[in-house]
Order: C-alpha cells, then sequence, then structure tokens
C-alpha cells in the first residue's frame, strides 16, 4: 500500500528538469486514481471554502483536495477541488522532476498542486516531494476568515458636525448639514494568516455611501449621499446650494439644554456615516463584509422668529 510523507521544498531547485517545469504558465487539471476518501468545494459570493481529501482504501488521498494519480484517457472531468496534488510524471511524461532538496528523504516523488496557477501564495504550494507516511499539505486559511480579521481591524474617523447658514436654525429655514469631507474616502487594512498550507493575505476596504442624519424633531431621517456642502459666508447665496439640509417645523423650545440654560435648549443631533467594506483576496477572490457605522454627536438649537402685524 503506497503512503505519502510530505516534506516541504524551499526555493532552491537541485534539477534543471524542474525548473523548466516552473517556468511553464500554469498546467492544466488531473483527475481519477485512489479508491475512497472525501474532499469539498464550494463557491458562494466570490468565497471560497476547501477541504484536503482523506485517505481513501488505496492509502492515496482522492480528489477532491487532495492528490490524484492522474488521468490519461483523455475524458473531460469537472476541475478538482484545490489543493489537487498529481504526480509530476502524470503532468510531464518522461520526467519526474529530479531528485529532492539535500536532506530531504529520498523515497518519493515529485507532486504538483494543478491549482498552484496565477499568484505568489498559490504558485508557492505548487510543487511538493511526497514521501512515506502523510498525506499533502492543507490548504491555506480560507480567505474568508482572513477578510474578517482584516476588517475589524479598520480604523475609521468619526465624523464632525456642521450647521450653517448660522449657528442655531429657525424654523421653516433649511439648515445646511455636513460633516467633516477630509474622512470621505476609502480606508484599508490588510491582514495575514499562515498555516502548513501557505499563507493568505486578504485587503479590507471600507468606502463611506451615505450620512443618515437623526435631526432631534419627531420627523424621519435625512439621508445624504455625500458629506454636505457647508455654507460659506463670503459668497453669494445665489452661488451656492447643498443637497443635503433640513427645515425644522417646530422650535427646539422644551428640549435638553446642553448648558443647563432653558433658553438654551436645543435638539440633539446624530450623524451616522454608513461604511460599504469588501475585501479581496488570493486568484481574485472578493467578497462582502457586513457595513460598518460611525457616528458623530453635536445638538442645535432652533429658533421661532415671531413676526408682528400692524
Amino acid at each position: 500500500m503506497l503512503k505519502h510523507k510530505l516534506v516541504r521544498v524551499g526555493i532552491t531547485v537541485t534539477t534543471l528538469s524542474l525548473l523548466a517545469a516552473l517556468s511553464l504558465p500554469a498546467v492544466s487539471f488531473a483527475s481519477g486514481g485512489g479508491n475512497g476518501g472525501t474532499g469539498s468545494a464550494s463557491d458562494g459570493n466570490g468565497t471560497v471554502n476547501v477541504s484536503a481529501g482523506q485517505l481513501g482504501n488505496s492509502g492515496i488521498p482522492a480528489e477532491p483536495g487532495g492528490i490524484t494519480a492522474g488521468n490519461n484517457s483523455g475524458d473531460a472531468a469537472p476541475p478538482p477541488a484545490c489543493p489537487n496534488y498529481v504526480p509530476y510524471s502524470a503532468e510531464y511524461p518522461g520526467s519526474n522532476g529530479g531528485p529532492p532538496a539535500v536532506g530531504a528523504n529520498p523515497n518519493g516523488a515529485w507532486y504538483m498542486n494543478t491549482c498552484a496557477v496565477g499568484t505568489q501564495q498559490t504558485m508557492g504550494t505548487g510543487l511538493i516531494w511526497v514521501v512515506n507516511g502523510q498525506p499533502p499539505p492543507p490548504p491555506p486559511p480560507d480567505p474568508a476568515v482572513v477578510a474578517a480579521q482584516a476588517g475589524s481591524q479598520l480604523q475609521l474617523a468619526t465624523p464632525t458636525l456642521t450647521f450653517s447658514p448660522a449657528a442655531n436654525a429657525y424654523v421653516k429655514f433649511p439648515e445646511w448639514l455636513a460633516i467633516n469631507a477630509t474622512i470621505w474616502h476609502p480606508f484599508t487594512t490588510s491582514a495575514t494568516a499562515c498555516n502548513a498550507g501557505g499563507c493568505t493575505t486578504v485587503t479590507a476596504t471600507a468606502t463611506p455611501t451615505y450620512v443618515t442624519w437623526d435631526t432631534g424633531d419627531p420627523v424621519a431621517p435625512t439621508v445624504c449621499n455625500y458629506p454636505g456642502t457647508p455654507y460659506r459666508p463670503n459668497v453669494p447665496f445665489s452661488e451656492q446650494s447643498t443637497q443635503c439640509s433640513h427645515t425644522y417645523g417646530i422650535s427646539s423650545y422644551g428640549q435638553p439644554s446642553p448648558d443647563g440654560n432653558p433658553n438654551d435648549a436645543a435638539f440633539p443631533i446624530i450623524a451616522t456615516v454608513v461604511w460599504n467594506v469588501t475585501w479581496a483576496g488570493p486568484d481574485g477572490s472578493t467578497g462582502q463584509l457586513a457595513a460598518i457605522n460611525t457616528q458623530g454627536t453635536s445638538t442645535l438649537k432652533v429658533e421661532q422668529i415671531e413676526s408682528v402685524q400692524k
């Protein structure tokens, strides 16, 4: 019964035939071989989950997710789950890839991971020396798991609130709403996780999408798809505008006062920035993480202008 043991191979390659194989741009999938064994793969929303195959009755992990013996019949077969190790000689008939690296157990053979194309990460798991004892290494860490780690490390700025044209609002006069535009850009961070099968690096990106303004009065929140436009006192009113404003129908009389003086009663204001969070990992894998909210708070006094008719 054939059994295998994995020995990791470093950067040094000892034979010209091995160098020639690594210079090829891609390899084809192989299938067949092995009796029994299990493995699984799924791809949903750009997230790939894989598991290594278990040893079958022959002692060689059956596809998917393990070692396959190769199939020279020419019959079409669905791509195996990754990683998928096949004998080097099955991919390149007439060549065994040469001897192993110095210090490795000589009783074995070279195996190729047919999925190991396209990125530095997967290419690093592409060629292994297998000797008596163990199955091939597991796949590198799941990109979706590493993405969650990267997302948790995002450091997003807190919005600062600005009201204009005046510090105090007036009933039936539009109040311009804005947050600091300097935070209105994507924020990114990366995370890396490693195991015996290699390392996975994922970058998470948070992009601001809209701001929800809770203006304190009994109406629905105001939603703005950009940070807003502060009023500029040195520019004529007719030459500027905003798409983010709120008009109060009542004064803030009777609301809590920030300084305890009832004459300074003000509405509590909350501006919530909603960030869309995505991730990108190896081999073009991408995905979506839960949205992140950041909030800024302030208060706004709203007065009623009294008119007197004579």
